[in-house]
């Protein structure tokens, strides 16, 4: 090890670089050394890249070229206090040096004992007390105690004292100065308030990337013959200012393009997983679930919610719908109809009224209107959705053409003419028109049937000559929801882990929780499995939610394996999961993530089959429609529920195979981000 005075150096920089970009080189040749047991004050404006030589020594930012050397070899040698507070505010005082310790690798009644020592020397509220609940500096006192509590050799503070009242300042300083000189700790501070960085023993001015100086305070002071810290910054500032006009152009040529070893990260983890660490960030995400409410009910009721209004709003036919009739044989309007007969073999009482009666039981709106030019003037001012128009002698024609076919006689034209039942429909609403289309169509076979039957005349003759036999699948009546019901579980199952899996890492990313987290040694392997263990139970919750509501509720139907169809759904509310992980780490901003969320959340609905079979879509579509996540899943559940297929039939073990390549394809990918990533942080 290099020497510096008499004390030992425990961290040493030579010709760091790093740089974002092309032209943002934040850190330019970069040389410093700090004795071990020293108090060294780094000091800077803004953007001056003390924040990136921090990760860089934690080795969360592995520099271009130069090399790091410090005497803490493993990550819990190494005490990190964020600038931000980067605390989970649900846990108390007590769970959170709790949480941290476990992580450090503490037992519990270390923990417990440094807890009654860093609460009272800092003025701490009882450790019962949610962080959540504390003020703004007691917030940043626990978050100094969290960099304290393991009693670390080499302890990192990033704005330790701002917010803080001067006289708890002045006590930690008093407190950092003991554990320097008496228990050789060394330590980096960095502070806005450069007069309050006096105290340390060695101060470094940095500017544009380097260091300006590296010298004592008081030394500094008498070297520039100034009064004070700012003075002497002040100074050094205009001469380096100078001096890098005159050799700009040398900084950016000469900054190394590469190097022949590239530089080895310099801490050691403890291996890739770590049953202490696993479960200490398990039970922490159990407390964060369990102590928001809000979220809770969020995750829980959405799924009822969702699948209850969809069961109540999608699929049912629509009634009550408007048709216009026009009755040419009934002079005085279907108001004739109630003087006449609604049974029997009456051929010579009009037929149109027996034939409006099965309209009418079939729950649709009849609207008489006086001529042909009014009934469609109804459908074109959408008064109406059809018009159905009998002409004045519409019975008798009707009759002699029923006599061909009971008496094999002759018909003239004009009968068949006049015996035509003539309909005029809007059909911009193809659901609705192809609805009405059949109930009069099929209005009229009962109608015939009946009139069959009471005469006596085979009734078979009057129906159309195809037999609809019982179905394979399903029911003689399908609704849309039982067929859409099997892809809106396999959508929510996709879509709800995402988005749980999104909103959790995103916060303690954006918050630099994690961050605080991977430096105090947990791997992304251990935050992921522990994620996934509370997530499993949530999806698990999810999906018996899902499931009571659309096939217990609203009676879908059901004839396949529970097991295999709970699988299948877990299965999927993994593939949601990893895509929510990739997400994750490829966003770094909530509006980012809603951004890719919401825009993958409708192709896949719509090219899923979820909305529209897939036989019905453009070619192009269904070649490569059964790639996506949840098309193949979809098929298979709709298999398993309303055909009782096996894991053995083609379609089913085929949406298994999709879900579970999809969730290697998401992992590959989340990995192969974040090594991308890696050293691209933001400053």
């Amino acid at each position: 090890m290099d020497q510096e005075s008499t004390k030992e150096t425990a961290v040493t920089i030579r010709g760091a670089y790093k740089r974002y970009g092309p032209t943002n080189v934040v850190l330019n040749g970069l040389n410093m050394s700090l004795p071990e047991g020293t108090i060294y004050g780094l000091l800077g404006p803004s953007g001056c890249g003390k924040t990136t030589l921090l990760n860089c020594i934690v080795g969360r930012v592995e520099i271009d070229a130069g090399t790091i050397s410090t005497k803490a070899k493993y990550k819990a040698d190494i005490g990190y206090m964020p600038q931000d507070i980067a605390l989970y505010t649900v846990l108390s005082i007590e769970e959170t040096f709790l949480y941290y310790g476990r992580l450090f690798g503490m037992t519990y009644s270390q923990i417990e004992n440094r807890t009654e020592e860093l609460v009272k020397l800092l003025d701490l509220p009882s450790e019962k007390t949610l962080v959540e609940k504390l003020s703004g500096g007691q917030q940043r006192r626990v978050s100094f105690a969290v960099a304290l509590i393991h009693d670390p050799q080499l302890l990192i503070l990033d704005e330790p004292t701002v917010g803080l009242d001067p006289l708890l300042s002045q006590s930690i300083w008093e407190h950092l100065l003991k554990l320097a000189a008496v228990g050789k700790k060394t330590i980096i501070i960095t502070t806005h308030y450069i007069e309050e960085a006096r105290q340390a023993h060695v101060v470094g001015l940095m500017r544009g990337g380097v260091l300006l100086c590296e010298e004592e305070p008081q030394q500094l002071m008498t070297s520039h013959n100034c009064d004070n810290l700012e003075q002497a910054f002040l100074q050094l500032s205009h001469k380096q200012h100078n001096a890098y006009n005159e050799e700009e152009e040398n900084v950016v040529t000469n900054y190394p393009e590469d190097t022949t070893e590239k530089p080895k990260p310099h801490l050691k983890g403890e291996g890739w997983f770590l049953w202490s660490r696993f479960m200490a960030q398990l039970i922490k995400n159990w407390f964060f679930m369990w102590r928001n409410k809000a979220m809770m009910v969020f995750l829980l009721g959405l799924p009822l919610v969702q699948c209850t209004f969809y069961n109540l709003a999608i699929g049912h036919d629509p009634e009550g719908l408007k048709i216009a009739i026009v009755d040419d044989e009934l002079p005085n309007g279907l108001q004739e109809c109630s003087m006449f007969p609604s049974g029997g073999c009456n051929l010579d009482y009009p037929l149109s009224c027996r034939y409006i009666d099965k309209l009418r039981n079939r729950t649709l709106d009849l609207v008489e209107y006086e001529g042909l030019s009014a009934g469609k003037l109804a459908v074109s001012k959408h008064k109406t959705w059809a018009l159905v128009y009998f002409s004045p002698n519409y019975s008798s024609a009707l009759t002699e053409r029923i006599n061909l076919t009971t008496e094999y006689t002759e018909v003239s034209n004009l009968s068949i003419e006049l015996s035509q039942l003539n309909v005029w429909m809007d059909m911009s609403n193809q659901y609705i028109g192809n609805m009405l289309k059949e109930d009069i169509i099929s209005g009229f076979v009962d109608f015939l049937e009946d009139l069959f039957r009471d005469c006596g005349w085979p009734p078979q003759v009057a129906n159309i000559p195809v037999r609809i036999e019982d179905p394979v699948y399903g029911s003689r009546n399908p609704s849309f929801i039982h067929f859409a019901s099997p892809a809106v579980i396999v959508v929510f199952m996709f879509y709800l882990p995402l988005m749980f899996t999104v909103g959790v890492l995103l916060y303690e990313k954006m918050a630099g929780i994690l961050e605080r987290c991977m430096v105090a040694g947990i791997t992304a392997l251990e935050v992921v499995m522990a994620h996934s263990v509370i997530q499993f139970v949530v999806l698990c919750l999810q999906g018996v939610i899902m499931m009571i509501i659309m096939y217990q509720v609203f009676d879908s139907p059901f004839v396949g394996n529970f097991f295999w169809t709970s699988n299948l759904l877990i299965l999927q509310g993994l593939s949601g999961m990893c895509f929510g992980f990739l997400i994750s780490v490829v966003s770094d901003t909530m509006n980012t993530a809603s951004f890719m969320g919401i825009g993958s959340f409708f192709p896949l609905c719509s090219m899923s089959g979820m909305l529209w079979p897939q036989e019905g879509m453009h070619t192009l579509l269904k070649s490569i429609g059964w790639l996506l996540p949840t098309s193949l899943p979809t098929e298979a559940m709709r298999a398993l529920t309303a055909r009782g297929w096996g894991i053995e039939h083609p379609t089913v073990y085929k949406g298994f195979i999709s879900s579970s390549m999809w969730i290697l394809f998401f992992c590959l990918m989340t990995r192969l981000v974040i090594k991308a990533r890696k050293g691209l942080r933001a400053k």
